[in-house]
């Protein structure tokens, strides 16, 4: 319903000279405050006294989804309250406005899918054997290698759709052996070429020791009987020839298997039964005796011997192949018309003790100074 209602201008006090207030039919207000430019045109007056007509606040806005009816009335009240002299206004329009609150549409992000712990693991595995394969495939003599790979969370899809046997890696550096960004090119679902980021570790595996035939048990290991071969996952070895070369076997070895640590030891200089030369020195005078081996032992062990011909038995230090020292008695132990003598495990045996004149024909050969004998 329109109306022309002449009423009276804003006072002189207020500085406002508006002319006409023409009202809206209905009204769509963005802000909890309905303000007098949201439902009427302010006509005939300067830019100055429209701005601040406009901006003059009637009443809160209504909830959203509801609707609220604002009369002629109350926008009078309203602007009598706030001081302004109606004397000289005209409003003009309809006789009400309904009022409502703008509907804000909120827009959410799409939703990124989170990825489960089974897809980014299918995906690391994916391109585990996709660059290993590349790998063993562009470099032949890389040897064996141990490989760590991680992808990139915002690729993992990519991934997942897209065929192995397209992946490639050209920027791999492979004596890089800290983790290295690689871009993987591939083909996605679409038939689209991409690229995706992948972190990866390569770490270089020794080759281990293997025997080239099979060995027995006792064989004393050369350089000939060796070969290198790839370990398996986590397979024990040796990696140092000086750790195998010249040591001898426990126990058989089968042609192409590894060698084991536990499968060797220390060649025996010295081995059950033996003949050792015994040796006993005194200054710069040397004995020597051969005797039997009563036990296995190397350089350094104390080795048990026994006479050859009697009941003599003592003990030595072995010194070489197949020979060995014995410990004096004290100076003061050794009596003065005896020469030198062994020490022996037993006691007043008779032959323990050598005489010097006697030497000669016990050894057949001559002690001269030095220890070297003719």
């Amino acid at each position: 319903m329109s109306c022309l209602l002449a009423v009276c201008c804003l006072s002189r006090g207020s500085g406002l000279n508006a002319e006409i207030l023409r009202l809206k039919a209905t009204a769509v207000v963005d802000s909890p405050i309905v303000r007098l430019g949201d439902i009427a045109d302010v006509l005939n007056a300067d830019p100055e006294q429209v701005a601040r007509m406009e901006e003059m606040t009637l009443q809160p806005a209504p909830a959203a989804g509801r609707t609220t009816v604002i009369t002629i009335s109350q926008i009078r009240n309203r602007l009598q309250a706030l001081g302004v002299d109606l004397s000289q206004l005209e409003l003009t329009g309809k006789s009400q406005v309904r009022v409502s609150l703008k509907q804000v549409v909120e827009q959410t992000a799409p939703r990124k899918s989170v990825a489960t712990q089974k897809e980014v693991k299918t995906a690391e595995e994916k391109v585990q054997q996709a660059l290993t394969d590349w790998i063993t495939r562009h470099f032949p003599n890389a040897g064996a290698f141990s490989l760590n790979v991680r992808v990139h969370p915002e690729d993992l899809s990519m991934i997942l759709e897209s065929r192995a046997d397209s992946f490639r890696f050209p920027e791999l550096d492979r004596f890089f052996e800290t983790e290295q960004e690689v871009s993987l090119t591939l083909i996605d679902s679409k038939g689209a070429t991409g690229q995706a980021r992948v972190y990866c570790q390569l770490e270089k595996i020794p080759e281990i020791l293997a025997v080239k035939y099979t060995l027995n048990k006792g064989t004393v290991i050369r350089a000939d009987d060796l070969v290198w071969a790839s370990p398996e996952k986590n397979q024990p070895g040796i990696s140092d020839p000086r750790l195998v070369i010249g040591r001898e076997l426990t126990r058989t070895v089968y042609q192409s298997n590894v060698v084991r640590s536990q499968d060797l030891i220390e060649v025996p200089l010295i081995r059950d039964g033996s003949i050792v030369t015994v040796s006993a020195k005194r200054g710069t005078i040397t004995v020597r005796r051969e005797m039997r081996a009563r036990g296995t032992g190397g350089l350094g062990d104390p080795i048990t011997l026994i006479a050859l011909e009697g009941r003599d038995q003592l003990t030595a230090t072995i010194t070489g192949y197949n020979q060995a020292e014995v410990n004096y008695r004290p100076t003061n132990e050794i009596q003065h018309d005896s020469g030198i003598q062994f020490v022996t495990g037993t006691t007043g045996t008779k032959g323990s003790v050598i005489q010097a004149g006697a030497a000669s024909n016990q050894f057949r050969g001559v002690v001269r100074s030095g220890g070297i004998r003719e």
